[in-house]
C-alpha cells in the first residue's frame, strides 16, 4: 500500500498580499517544496494575455524560463502561484537541466508556520521609471527592501554573477565525479582488446625479426660451407699440382737420359 507524502506547505491568507503559502512543517534547507506549474506560453502569447486581471493590471502569475517559454500559473497552475514576493526571500526557483521546469526550493531551514517567499525579480523591457516601480511596489517590509518587485540593474548583475558561480560549481562537481567514476566494463574491454592487439603486433614483429635473423644465420652458414668447399678445392688443386710437379722430369734428368742414349749409339 502506497502512503501519500504529507505536503510541505499550506495555503492561507497572507498579511503581505491576498493568499500566501506557509510552511506546514519544518522544511530543511535545499528541500524542493513544489514545482511552479501552469500552461506554457511563448512571450508573444503572454503579451497578448496581459493584463490577466484588469482590476490588478500589474499582478501576474507568469514565471519566465531560461528556455524562452513562460509558465502561466493562472492556467492549470498549483499552489505555487500564491507564493508572495520578498526582497529577503527564504526560497528561490531552481530550473532543471534543459530549462523546461522550475521548482521552488528552500534557501535555508524554514520553521513551520513561516510564509514561503521568493524574489520575483521581474524583468521589464521598458525604461525603469519611478512610476513603473510603484506599479510593481513591494510590500515585504524587509530592511533591505528595494521598494519594487522589478529586478534593478544591480540586482540583475548580481543574479548573473550568482548564476555563473552556480554553473562553475556544477562543472567542478561533474569533473570531480568524472575523476572518481571507475572506467566502465565496456571501456575496460576496449582497453584490453587494444592491449592484446598491440601485444600480437609486437609478437609478430619479434617473430619477423627472429626469422630474419635465422635467414641471415642460414645465409652465413651456407656461405661458410661454400667458403670451406672452395678452400678444399683450392687445397686439393694445389696438392695435385705438387704431385704433378714431382712427376715431371727436370731438365737435368732429361739431359742425363739423352747422354745415356748417345753413349749407346757409340
Amino acid at each position: 500500500m502506497v502512503t501519500q507524502r504529507q505536503p510541505w506547505h499550506v495555503v492561507k491568507p497572507s498579511k503581505l498580499h491576498g493568499n500566501g503559502v506557509f510552511a506546514l512543517r519544518d522544511i530543511p534547507a535545499g528541500t524542493r517544496i513544489l514545482q511552479y506549474a501552469g500552461k506554457r506560453l511563448t512571450p508573444e502569447q503572454a503579451d497578448a494575455l496581459f493584463p490577466v486581471n484588469p482590476d490588478e493590471p500589474f499582478h501576474t502569475f507568469f514565471f519566465a524560463l531560461s528556455n524562452g517559454k513562460i509558465v502561466d500559473g493562472g492556467q492549470g497552475g498549483n499552489d505555487s502561484r500564491w507564493i508572495n514576493h520578498s526582497c529577503a526571500p527564504n526560497c528561490e526557483g531552481h530550473e532543471n537541466a534543459d530549462g523546461s521546469r522550475v521548482f521552488i526550493v528552500a534557501m535555508r531551514d524554514i520553521p513551520a508556520g513561516e510564509e514561503l517567499l521568493y524574489d520575483y525579480s521581474l524583468v521589464i523591457d521598458d525604461e525603469i521609471t519611478e512610476e513603473l516601480k510603484q506599479n510593481y511596489r513591494c510590500l515585504c517590509g524587509a530592511p533591505q527592501c528595494r521598494g519594487t518587485m522589478i529586478a534593478l540593474q544591480s540586482d540583475r548583475s548580481q543574479a548573473v554573477a550568482d548564476e555563473l558561480r552556480e554553473v562553475a560549481a556544477e562543472l567542478d562537481a561533474e569533473m570531480e565525479q568524472a575523476r572518481k567514476t571507475p572506467v566502465s566494463s565496456k571501456q575496460k574491454a576496449a582497453d584490453l582488446k587494444a592491449t592484446a592487439i598491440k601485444q600480437a603486433e609486437k609478437g609478430k614483429s619479434d617473430q619477423d625479426k627472429d626469422e630474419d635473423a635465422d635467414s641471415d644465420k642460414e645465409s652465413s652458414s651456407e656461405k661458410g660451407k661454400k667458403d670451406k668447399k672452395s678452400k678444399k678445392k683450392k687445397k686439393e688443386k694445389a696438392k695435385n699440382k705438387d704431385k704433378n710437379k714431382d712427376k715431371k722430369p727436370s731438365k737435368k734428368d732429361k739431359e742425363g737420359k739423352k747422354g745415356k742414349k748417345d753413349r749407346k749409339k757409340e
